[in-house]
């Protein structure tokens, strides 16, 4: 299922002692999967990964599946749902898929970054609008993108009030559940940390010696939630999607109406990079066609899954490394992707 020549393209880009590839690939109906390191190709890890920011993704499927029931609305604002925050007239729940709220972002806060690694108690969701301004919106709504943790924040908050119940509930229901994923969990606490895998991170050390991960980290300093699973269920819930079995026709074509985006060259992915509602988008004619999906990043581990609808077969892969490249994962799901006709 995954090629000699894919396995030997991954283990070529890990240099690092200690360094893993945990790979899983959809064809078709057919599931393959493997971990692989500098020296080796093993069984592949029955382990589970913080998936960062593909959690936008399932939270985007999550609000369409709201929206098929009409339960939300894509293009009217979210002042009904968010009346405790005034801009929230301004903007709608399409502007916080494609991250075109003029919303805020805390990544490039020196002092949240200072915080995560000193071990603070994570900020409250009021603490996240306080630090970042976020009454004060950078653009004009569907003016430009920027992309917002913040915004899939009171994302978070809005699917709690739409659908009546809690966070990780409702991803059970509308994704996890009809995608066939029964591994799948939310972590809140550093306690609940200690089921899932990391590599050591350098990140959380700073300046000093890499750390465990379940040992320092809160995954509360994620705004919008994180969501863990192995890295086959990853790629199974990004199979399901574009097999049809998560949203009608009409929505999902919505999802993936993407619109064109700048982007650094993250392994030579990004040909044309767009973002559709919770979704990116890298397109390559020259080598079937768009990859559509989502990467992330976070101490201990970078995951990507990218669907290739072009390919012969639906093909889907997922990488989940245990580094903090999140160029390397993406690097790899397209190395693994070429090897297909």
């Amino acid at each position: 299922m995954i090629s000699e020549v894919g396995i030997e393209v991954i283990r070529a880009r890990l240099d690092a002692e200690g360094r893993v590839a945990h790979v899983a690939v959809l064809s078709g109906d057919e599931i393959g999967s493997v971990s692989i390191t500098a020296s080796s190709v093993a069984v592949p890890s029955r382990g589970r990964f913080l998936l960062y920011s593909i959690t936008k993704t399932i939270m985007a499927v999550s609000a369409l599946r709201l929206v098929q029931g009409g339960r939300l609305d894509l293009g009217q604002p979210l002042s009904s749902w968010l009346p405790e925050f005034p801009p929230a007239r301004e903007f709608s729940l399409r502007h916080i898929l494609q991250h075109t709220s003029g919303l805020p972002d805390y990544g490039g806060l020196k002092h949240y970054h200072d915080a995560v690694r000193r071990g603070d108690v994570p900020w409250t969701e009021d603490e996240f609008l306080a630090q970042t301004d976020a009454t004060r919106l950078r653009a004009a709504p569907g003016s430009a993108f920027e992309y917002s943790n913040v915004g899939y924040m009171l994302l978070r908050r809005v699917l709690r009030r739409a659908s009546g119940q809690d966070f990780a509930s409702l991803l059970h229901r509308t994704v996890f559940a009809p995608a066939g994923i029964d591994d799948a969990t939310v972590p809140a606490t550093r306690d609940d940390l200690s089921a899932f895998t990391f590599g050591p991170s350098c990140y959380l050390g700073g300046d000093g010696e890499p750390v465990d991960v379940a040992q320092r980290y809160d995954p509360a300093w994620i705004a919008h939630g994180v969501v863990g699973t192995s890295v086959i269920s990853a790629a199974r819930f990004l199979h399901a999607l574009f097999c049809g079995q998560l949203l009608a026709a009409p929505l999902l074509s919505e999802m993936a109406n993407g619109r064109a985006v700048e982007t650094h060259d993250g392994g030579g992915f990004w040909q044309h990079p767009a973002y559709g509602l919770g979704l990116m988008m890298a397109w390559d004619q020259a080598r079937g066609g768009p990859g559509l999906g989502h990467r992330g990043g976070g101490p201990g581990c970078s995951p990507a899954v990218f669907h290739f609808p072009r390919k012969k077969r639906p093909l889907t892969v997922c990488v989940i490394t245990n580094g903090e490249d999140s160029d390397l994962p993406v690097a790899m799901v397209k190395a693994v992707a070429d090897t297909f006709s």
